[in-house]
């Protein structure tokens, strides 16, 4: 029963604002009229064209226009007085004063002023978005509505384009010449993930060094027969060995070739350690000890250089990224095809 006398009402309130929505197109319809009437150029192409139409608004509404105009004014009072008087019986609000607040666009553009009236554009809104809501009308399959959210997303997306480029570039500024922002970041993002990079340092040095060594084992074999074969000729207890009657050379050779073995299978040994998660401690602790080091007081400008650095580049690539234009919706057009090249992107050609 009560599902009945909503749709009632509901179907009453549609027809009222049907019949408002012609008056107030029409009220709309005739102040632009009157508006371009005052034109030389515009009566002078109706005089041309319409003449009767010319000779009649000129001698009838014309001078009559305020009459007019009020006596529309006076249906939207009425309407307004008498939706008020609906909304405070059926307790809409919760105060009798809400809806002339609620409705101002109404209530402001009965005042006949050239500057509330525009403001009756906005009641036209207003009910065919009720329509919609009610399944009246669908603007959202006509081509108007369309090319509407069409500019209205490339208008936004420019705007908030513009608005971030600017608040990055503020912070660039504010990174470029405040130490203590730096300051900050380094104390309050950085430091306090100090294992999480150590732990990340240490994996990827693991990785690099073993990589590094397989790839170039031959060459660093090589390099390393040369060092100790230089070394063992510039030693003299060896030299002494070599110059033993008939067995020094052997022998000298022979040392020689043990200490290059020993040498190459002791690093061979570290490098596999240094691979095992058995030993991911002590490199750790090694790239720890560096790390503190590095955060050290007697290197604090220089990171801090460092960390500026990295966050102004890093926001140039944000900037940059920001910049190249993706929003690629297909143009509401009915020639319009996927692969229309979208409209330029205005802070692509200058900076905001």
């Amino acid at each position: 029963m009560n599902d009945t006398a909503n749709e009632r009402q509901t179907r009453r309130e549609v027809v009222v604002d049907a019949v408002m929505l012609v008056l107030i197109v029409a009220n709309l319809a005739l102040i632009v009229f009157d508006w371009t009437f005052e034109y030389e150029h515009f009566r002078t192409l109706l005089q041309a064209t319409i003449p009767a139409v010319d000779e009649f608004y000129a001698t009838k509404v014309d001078p009559n226009f305020l009459l007019y105009d009020l006596a529309f004014v006076a249906v939207f009072v009425v309407e307004i007085v008498i939706r008020w008087g609906l909304a405070i019986y059926r307790g809409t609000y919760r105060r009798w004063y809400f809806y002339p607040l609620v409705h101002w666009y109404d209530v402001l553009g009965c005042v006949p002023v050239s500057t509330f009236r525009s403001l009756r554009v906005l009641r036209i809104v207003v009910v065919i978005r009720k329509m919609q809501r009610l399944g009246l009308v669908d603007l959202k399959q006509t081509a108007a509505y369309e090319t509407f959210i069409y500019y209205r997303d490339a208008f936004l997306q420019d705007l908030t384009d513009r608005v971030v480029l600017r608040i990055i570039g503020g912070i660039q500024e504010e990174v470029a010449t405040s130490d203590a922002v730096v300051e900050q970041i380094t104390q309050q993002a950085i430091l306090p993930r100090r294992n999480e990079l150590i732990n990340a340092m240490t994996h990827r040095l693991q990785a690099a060094t073993a990589h590094a060594y397989d790839q170039y084992r031959p060459a660093f074999q090589t390099y390393l027969d040369g060092v100790i074969t230089q070394a063992v000729q510039n030693n003299r207890e060896i030299s002494t060995i070599g110059m033993i009657p008939g067995v020094g050379s052997t022998i000298a050779r022979l040392l020689e070739h043990a200490i290059s073995d020993i040498v190459y299978n002791v690093l061979n040994q570290i490098m596999d350690d240094l691979g095992e998660q058995a030993h991911d401690q002590v490199l750790s602790d090694i790239t720890a000890l560096s790390a503190d080091a590095a955060f050290s007081a007697e290197h604090e400008q220089e990171i801090n250089e460092l960390v500026r650095a990295l966050i102004v580049e890093s926001l140039d690539v944000v900037k940059n990224q920001i910049q190249v234009y993706e929003w690629t919706p297909t143009r509401p057009s009915t020639n319009a095809t996927p692969d229309a090249d979208p409209p330029m992107h205005p802070s692509t050609a200058s900076s905001p």
